[in-house]
């Protein structure tokens, strides 16, 4: 099934999707947000026949793996319906331009006087990072001002979906984290130095985190127990595991371009995509099984870990860019590839509704892309992507 394409005219640095929101950074040190439901409604509406598909598509990305909206998907009556205005939409071009979406569209100066390496947006803040540091400003249509919070450089922001955290690809720097706190004067608290090698991105691996860099990757590892007397439960960190001890060295001492998210682990070298399962340490006591064990290998004959630019994972599969674009190795075992001049892409796999988007920034306009094809694939044998948790997740034929 191929993913459905939405085309917005205009010229763009980044891109962010937060809580019915579309936030575009642009060159002029311009911010606009967007009513992205509400957009996307307008659209829908005007196109009745594949209304159902293109609100799925872009703005109720969590509807299809609903266990009990599922069970809908696999009667034999409604399936094909879907999947044929699912069909019938990636073959339409559909196009707009802010200028269209004025009435849903707030812009106003950046509160950053710099273009971002990165962003995040994380409990109605925004976070942006630069050679000069890690900033923040609250997520509001009112006055802001951005507050420092680090001096040493920021290439990757990365906030956990379980634990009150931002991880920090800082570069020669090293991986650092920063405990959110819901103080209005502070945001974050006090870096903390998880690793001192080299790292120049970053993922969470449940409450762990693995960075990595083109010559190599560490996973800060931490373990969670239960509070006594109650359902929460405390991370502790365990130990930082060398690359060494997730992959094996191949071609003599050779580790490969490795990166991950979640509970998948993957490694490039000459020719493939070794792909591990990592299972996360419960408690020091706790029992687990292999905490590294061999899902399979992805077979591409010309890719080499030297030509990787970057890399990123999410639940549709796992995206990798290269100098002259990008290949998205999709959870269905597919391809899609995607060349032009790129300023910038994004993913975005904590998100509940919009994980199934990718966002590419070309010179003069964005795509978004939405890759439904994961809704009808097995959430746990999938070798590229992560898993989607979810109970009675067969495949859907």
């Amino acid at each position: 099934m191929r993913p459905v394409t939405l085309r917005i005219d205009g010229s763009f640095w980044d891109s962010q999707i937060y809580s019915n929101q579309l936030t575009l950074f642009d060159f002029e040190g311009g911010i606009h947000h967007l009513q992205w439901d509400a957009a996307i409604d307008s659209i829908a509406v005007n196109n009745q026949s594949v209304q159902t598909a293109f609100r799925v598509s872009f703005s109720d990305g969590d509807l299809f793996y609903n266990p009990k909206v599922r069970k809908i998907l696999r009667d034999p009556s409604i399936s094909p319906i879907i999947k044929n205005q699912l069909q019938e939409l990636a073959n339409l071009n559909i196009y707009v331009s802010l200028t269209k979406w004025q009435s849903f569209l707030i812009s106003a100066d950046s509160p950053f006087d710099f273009l971002p390496t990165d962003t995040e947006f994380y409990y109605n803040n925004i976070f942006a990072g630069s050679d000069a540091g890690l900033y923040s400003t609250a997520n509001s249509n009112g006055r802001r001002t951005a507050k420092k919070h680090f001096d040493g450089s920021v290439l990757k922001i990365n906030a956990s979906d379980r634990h009150t955290a931002l991880a920090v690809a800082a570069g020669s720097d090293g991986l650092f984290e920063f405990a959110y706190k819901e103080e209005p004067t502070s945001v974050l608290g006090q870096e903390h130095l998880l690793n001192k090698s080299p790292c120049n991105a970053c993922e969470w691996a449940f409450q762990s985190v693995i960075g990595w860099s083109n010559e190599d990757a560490f996973l800060a590892s931490f373990r969670e127990e239960k509070k006594k007397d109650s359902n929460k439960k405390n991370r502790f960190f365990d130990r930082v595991i060398e690359s060494d001890e997730i992959f094996t060295p191949y071609s003599g001492h050779s580790t490969g371009y490795i990166w991950g998210s979640r509970e998948k682990l993957y490694r490039i070298k000459d020719g493939g995509i070794d792909v591990k399962h990592y299972s996360p340490k419960l408690g020091r006591n706790s029992k687990y099984k292999e905490q590294f064990s061999f899902d399979g290998e992805i077979y591409l004959p010309n890719i080499t870990p030297s030509s990787v630019v970057a890399t990123g994972t999410a639940p549709f599969g796992t995206v990798i860019e290269m100098e002259d674009g990008l290949i998205v190795l999709r959870s269905d075992g597919l391809h899609e590839s995607f060349s032009g001049d790129i300023v910038h892409w994004r993913i975005f796999p904590r998100s509940e509704n919009y994980n199934n988007q990718l966002h590419i920034i070309f010179e003069d306009y964005m795509l978004v892309v939405s890759f439904v094809h994961d809704y009808f694939v097995d959430q746990e044998s999938k070798l590229s992507g992560f898993s989607r948790h979810v109970r009675g997740a067969e495949t859907l034929l």
